[in-house]
């Protein structure tokens, strides 16, 4: 493939697991970053960096000169919105005729999450954009039960989502089907819902661990606000921590904004089936068990 891709987001997991990918596959891969070290040390590597910030529309603007394909990853922040909102402009100023946009399973206009409404608002405006585009909706990232390692360790998995489930996944799966969407024509226009092999509530994710851990996990339901305090005392700021409340004991616990959906849009996409949950907790097994 002879054309140039960009990438905001590298530094973080699908954003970094994606450009791992690419270039190693010899893609021509554009890494967009905020700090010179970091352009630096990828220069070092043999991959293209540029400067550029997320709030910084003429910056990024620059940086995707020449691009073909740009994947919009935005890191969870307060100004996420905004920053979505640059990153489709930008891509609109600087000519790039298509863009992947990395959003939320769970991305709503009403969402009491900041995340989700912040992919929404970048969604509309990228269907708007007069670009060509693709929207990709995985569900929960199977990293995002890292937090809860001490607690594992003790035999428990910590949450408060009731019955809810949702088909948890493997970022290399989101990375690999992004890479594959970035590669490959056919999918201009399209949504593709990126899940994990099975729906799981809170009992098949401890089931899932105990199966990879060689350990036995039980789940814990906790009350939401006792949860968001938790969250809280392992450093989340407050209106993340609020954030996960909401995601947690709302959405996910009561099935809302499609939180839920299976569907095989990884097997579809890349041809391989993405990994269950034991897969994963078994590969990361010294970060949840120390």
């Amino acid at each position: 493939m002879t054309e140039t891709i960009a990438i905001t987001g590298v530094t973080g997991d699908v954003g970094g697991k994606t450009l791992e990918l690419l270039h190693a596959e010899g893609v021509q891969v554009r890494a967009v970053v905020r700090r010179q070290d970091q352009a630096e040390l990828l220069r070092a590597r043999g991959v293209d960096a540029r400067l550029a910030d997320l709030d910084d529309l003429d910056a990024l603007t620059r940086a995707l000169d020449g691009v073909d394909r740009f994947f919009l990853v935005t890191p969870v922040s307060e100004r996420q919105a905004e920053q979505g909102a640059t990153g489709v402009r930008a891509a609109q100023c600087a000519g790039v005729p298509r863009v992947v946009h990395l959003s939320g399973g769970d991305a709503a206009e009403h969402s009491p999450m900041p995340w989700a409404a912040a992919a929404w608002r970048t969604d509309r405006l990228l269907r708007a954009s007069g670009t060509a585009w693709t929207i990709l909706h995985p569900s929960a990232f199977m990293t995002n039960l890292l937090p809860s390692a001490p607690a594992i360790r003790r035999g428990w998995f910590p949450h408060t989502t009731g019955r809810g489930r949702a088909g948890w996944i493997d970022t290399a799966d989101i990375a690999r089907t992004a890479a594959t969407v970035l590669t490959t024509d056919g999918h201009d226009g399209t949504e593709p819902v990126l899940t994990g092999p099975a729906s799981l509530d809170a009992h098949g994710i401890a089931d899932e661990l105990t199966a990879g851990l060689g350990r036995r996990v039980r789940p814990l339901h906790l009350p939401s606000r006792v949860y968001r305090a938790v969250v809280r005392a392992g450093g989340v700021p407050a209106w993340q921590a609020e954030g996960l409340r909401q995601q947690f004991g709302r959405v996910l616990r009561r099935g809302l904004d499609g939180v839920d959906v299976m569907r095989d849009d990884v097997t579809r996409i890349t041809g391989t089936a993405p990994r269950p949950l034991r897969a994963w907790a078994a590969d990361h097994r010294d970060d949840l068990l120390g």
